[in-house]
């Protein structure tokens, strides 16, 4: 009868799960997703998958992001395979992440129920995991990882470390041969925080198996302790190690001094904290920077880590308040990789709590356990309906709060709108609501916005970047092309930069400089989607291409045709091209952009939106397509 209690009450959770996140499933590719994803023409083939395994620079667009993640890349191809598009569209992204996150919901439910039962055996334990599984499903924070979909590097590898706890729990015959490893083992080829398994492991081992308080850690106990941990210990430094040696020399973390982003850490974590019992200041990219030594902040943070620490020193002299002591070692524990001595560009960012977090709701839910048992609250009417009914209203609340950061991720508008408010110094913010803003055809606010950019951040590359786009568009030639010098000069390793430029020169008839910058931001970035497009269109031909399209009518050579009409400025002949460019392949994207293209330039806006709009149903990341389209609109207004 218990065991059906228990699986009803699941999956009444699991499907409540889903009802709170059904409003997500269709939300945008959003900030890192564009170079690791959509433009990411490697993971467009299941045939490439051996080579990720190889070869870091299939990770990303980005020379400086391409760290060695074979796995992630390997799950991002798969579910584009499933997909069955021609190009990436979150969907089957989003259905796969939330399928794991409720896997991971139910291993958490036998993780907290283990915890509770061996540190004190009472019939409310079943009841408070449940309820933690809830929270932990439910909660808010973690909506900024499910949500952003390159952050299932974050919410698969925790899968993985879980389920390696599982295993050790439930399965003792794993413990041979370190059998139970093999899923954090697996789990860091997706990121490298599973490394974080043993050292958990390891502490776990002191307070349960050995039965020490951390008082008594430094015994001789605690290397017995790592004798038992040292061969997969070791297998996770080697693998470290090997994958340094695959990580590209160019990849970089953009973080500043180590000494003051470590000094910075303490008082993230208690954002983090804070976050965790009331998430309201939850945004997708803070304008948090290096404190200053002299920073009271500084001295806060501190003290906040050292009193969290006092408390899971004291409850480790007590059994059933050692999960406490786990939990709470849990979060720094889990916290190490990017709030320790590894510097990153961004201080914190809310979507990487999602594995640390587990730790405090084992704390919580220990905690909350031993006030019920030790004040007999169920044992009194009032105040069992009381927590019954504040459970209740808790869970819905947290609820409520996903639902609404789901809409807040639904678009690009919609979530660097909100950063803007919430982290108004930063420049990222500010530029990716401009990019929002030009798609929807508002140049006059974008520019507005990429202005705000380059002031708050005067050296970065990418404000000038659109802010050269967005000159081109409305005409002014002389502020785009200083702009794009301008990115190019900042940061010559930025494949975009170079893509941008050699389109606004196709775009003036400069077609021998464009194949200068074209191979340029090849050798950055060899499988640069619009790179290769745009290389593919210029290709050494002859110069009579309507030859060509007689002897070899293919749509390829049809939209080059096309385009070298465009470029002499005799749009009709470019139009027609293009139609016959899709007479061969209706689905043509390119051939629709063209097609737009020419319309705005003969100033028939009405057609220019019509076909504008059947392309971007075709391939609605099409951003050629989508920045002539909001020409289109803001021409005819």
């Amino acid at each position: 009868m218990k065991k059906l209690y228990t699986f009803l009450v699941l999956l009444s959770i699991l499907l409540i799960t889903f009802l709170v996140y059904s409003n997500h499933f269709n939300n945008a590719f959003h900030f890192d997703d564009f170079h690791t994803i959509v433009d990411n023409l490697y993971i467009r083939d299941l045939k490439n998958i051996p080579s990720f395994f190889s070869n870091a620079q299939t990770t990303s667009t980005l020379p400086a992001n391409q760290a060695y993640r074979p796995g992630l890349t390997m799950l991002n191809t798969i579910d584009f395979y499933l997909a069955g598009k021609l190009t990436p569209e979150p969907f089957m992204f989003h259905v796969s992440i939330f399928l794991g996150f409720l896997v991971l919901g139910v291993l958490c439910y036998y993780i907290f129920l283990y915890l509770l039962q061996n540190s004190l055996s009472n019939t409310l334990n079943n009841n408070i995991a449940l309820f933690s599984t809830a929270w932990f499903l439910l909660h808010s924070a973690n909506a900024e990882t499910i949500n952003y979909i390159i952050a299932r590097s974050d919410s698969f590898s925790t899968l993985t470390i879980v389920f390696s706890f599982i295993l050790y729990f439930y399965l003792p015959k794993s413990h041979k041969y370190y059998l139970y490893f093999i899923p954090a083992f697996l789990g860091f080829f997706v990121k490298e925080l599973t490394m974080m398994f043993i050292p958990l492991l390891g502490v776990y081992k002191l307070l349960f198996e050995q039965n020490l308080s951390v008082k008594q850690w430094f015994s001789g106990k605690i290397f017995t302790v790592i004798k038992q941990v040292a061969i997969p210990l070791g297998l996770s430094i080697a693998l470290f190690l090997f994958s340094r040696t695959k990580t590209p020399a160019h990849w970089d973390s953009g973080g500043a001094s180590t000494l003051q982003y470590l000094f910075t850490q303490p008082f993230v974590m208690f954002h983090y904290a804070y976050n965790f019992i009331l998430p309201i200041n939850l945004v997708v990219d803070s304008d948090w920077n290096i404190i200053p030594y002299t920073d009271d902040r500084g001295l806060a943070g501190i003290l906040f880590v050292f009193g969290l620490l006092i408390i899971a020193y004291r409850c480790s002299f007590e059994v059933q308040k050692r999960p406490i002591t786990f939990g709470i070692l849990w979060f720094f524990i889990a916290l190490l990789p990017t709030s320790s001595i590894f510097s990153f560009a961004e201080v914190l960012n809310d979507h990487r709590t999602f594995f640390p977090y587990i730790g405090l709701f084992i704390a919580c839910a220990t905690f909350f356990r031993n006030s019920i048992v030790e004040h007999r609250l169920l044992e009194k009417t009032i105040s069992k309906w009381a927590i019954i009914t504040v459970s209740f209203i808790f869970l819905s609340l947290h609820g409520y709060g996903t639902r609404q950061r789901n809409k807040i991720w639904a678009t690009e508008e919609s979530l660097w709108q909100e950063c803007t408010i919430k982290a108004p110094n930063n420049g990222r913010g500010w530029m990716n609501y401009g990019l929002a803003l030009m798609q929807k055809g508002d140049y006059t606010n974008a520019i507005i916005c990429f202005q705000r950019t380059i002031t708050i951040w005067p050296e970065y590359a990418y404000g000038y970047i659109n802010m050269g786009i967005a000159k081109g568009i409305l005409n002014d030639k002389v502020a785009a092309e200083a702009n794009f010098k301008k990115s190019i000069e900042l940061n010559p390793n930025v494949p975009e930069a170079y893509s941008y430029y050699a389109q606004f020169l196709m775009s003036a008839g400069r077609i021998d400089e464009a194949k200068t910058f074209l191979a340029k931001g090849l050798s950055l970035s060899p499988n640069h989607q619009k790179l290769l497009e745009m290389q593919k269109t210029l290709q050494t031909t002859p110069n009579d291409f309507t030859a060509i399209t007689t002897i070899n009518p293919t749509p390829e050579n049809y939209l080059n045709l096309s385009l070298q009409y465009y470029n002499k400025g005799d749009f009709k002949k470019c139009i027609d091209a293009a139609k016959e460019a899709l007479k061969l392949r209706p689905d043509y994207d390119l051939a629709f952009n063209n097609i737009c293209a020419a319309y705005n330039r003969l100033g028939d806006f009405e057609k220019a939106i019509e076909i504008g709009e059947k392309g971007l149903k075709i391939n609605p990341n099409n951003q050629l397509l989508r920045g002539n389209l909001a020409e289109s609109y803001q021409k005819k207004k």
